[in-house]
Formats: structure tokens, C-alpha cells, sequence
């Protein structure tokens, strides 16, 4: 399957020059707006995201924002005809990765677009069956998303890596739930459970073993 890259641009005659630069090459999906893009974001995860700074409802430093916000590992590249220093420092400090100036060579554009997808994929490792997303924080078992809340997912990903070993509470609660951690100390065996439950709707087998007195190993 095709990387997935949103575009953030309302001119249609650049529109038109996307859609031919990527046609066969990646999956793209261009939005006129900021709120037609967060509407696709909010419900699927782009790989790329290229996004002009004027357009009709917000601009686009205000969208790199609000990206960082939800995540900090997409590739975000600027394109636009603001082309000053000021405006190109004012874009990288907001969060984007690369700024390209309009008009641009389609083929400086491929070649950055790339560059940014190699370098999110550092982020994507695989573990046995399971492969972690670090750049969407969810966890796939043979392609399959585990759907994982936050805690879940950091909690699986440590016990992934340690792969083999048995990782006692005392650690598990120190890095997933930090070294101060107060609260209920049954919250690591809930997590747990639900994590088994998970693995289960997902045709997955329970590869976490419970290690009585100590604490949890997978098991591949």
C-alpha cells in the first residue's frame, strides 16, 4: 500500500500539479481548507503532510500547530509563494520540518518528500508478528492495529523490546508511568488485561506472560 500524504492547498492549478507529481507513487488526498483536513487527520493518520501558509480559513502556521499538537513525528514540509526569511524561521519554529519555495521543481519536491518519509520511518521498527509505529503510537499484530490507548501502547512497546525477559513491576511502573508514580498499584495488571484483550480481538496469541511475584515476560 502507498504512502498516505495530505496536501494542504487551495489553488487548483498547484492542486493539479500534486495529483501529477504523485499520481502512481503515493496516495494523495488535497484539502482546500484547514478544517476539511483536520475532519481527515482526526480520523486517519496521514504519513506526510505538505501544507501551503495561505489559505481561506487558517493559515498554515496556525495548521502546523495544531498537527503538533496531535502528533510530533509527522513530516510536515511547507510549500508556499512566502518566500522571506522571517516567514521560512516563523515555519520551522512552528514545527515544520522543510520549507519549499512556490514555484517549486516537481522533482526537488519528490525528492524532499522522500527524504522526509526515510526519516519517519526510523520511528517503525518490528518485533516478531507485531510492528510498532512510534510516529502514530499504535502497535500492529500481522498488519492488524491493536487499537491501543497511550499507556497501553508504551507499556506493550517496552515489553516488545525487552522481548524474552522478565521485566519486573518496579520497571514497567518507572517507565511507563514514571518514577513518582502514586496511584493504584493494580493499575499495571488492568492494563495488562486490557492489552490481552486487545491482542485477542486482533487474532493475535497472548503473548504476555505473567510472572508471579516479579512481574511480566513476552513470549514469541
Amino acid at each position: 500500500m502507498n504512502e498516505l500524504i495530505y496536501i494542504v492547498e487551495d489553488d487548483e492549478g498547484v492542486q493539479d500539479v500534486y495529483e501529477s507529481a504523485f499520481d502512481g507513487l503515493y496516495e494523495a488526498r488535497i484539502f482546500g481548507n484547514g478544517k476539511d483536513f483536520f475532519e481527515a487527520f482526526n480520523s486517519r493518520k496521514p504519513s506526510l503532510v505538505i501544507v501551503d501558509i495561505m489559505l481561506p480559513d487558517m493559515d498554515g502556521y496556525r495548521i502546523i500547530t495544531d498537527i503538533r499538537a496531535r502528533d510530533e513525528r509527522i513530516p510536515v514540509i511547507v510549500v508556499s509563494a512566502k518566500t522571506d526569511e522571517m516567514s521560512f524561521v516563523k515555519g520551522l519554529n512552528k514545527g515544520a520540518d522543510d520549507y519549499m519555495a512556490k514555484p517549486f521543481s516537481v522533482m526537488e519536491l519528490l525528492a524532499r518528500v522522500k527524504a522526509g518519509l526515510r526519516r519517519a520511518k526510523l520511528f517503525v521498527r518490528v518485533e516478531g508478528d507485531f510492528e510498532i509505529d512510534r510516529n502514530n503510537y499504535r502497535i500492529l499484530y500481522k498488519n492488524e492495529d491493536l487499537r491501543l490507548t497511550l499507556k497501553e501502547f508504551r507499556l506493550m512497546e517496552y515489553l516488545l523490546s525487552a522481548s524474552g525477559r522478565t521485566v519486573p513491576r518496579e520497571e514497567l511502573f518507572g517507565e511507563v508511568w514514571g518514577e513518582n508514580f502514586m496511584g493504584e498499584t493494580r493499575a499495571l495488571d488492568m492494563h495488562v488485561a486490557e492489552i490481552r484483550l486487545k491482542l485477542s480481538k486482533a487474532g493475535a496469541p497472548n503473548v504476555i506472560r505473567t510472572v508471579r511475584g516479579v512481574g511480566y515476560r513476552i513470549e514469541q
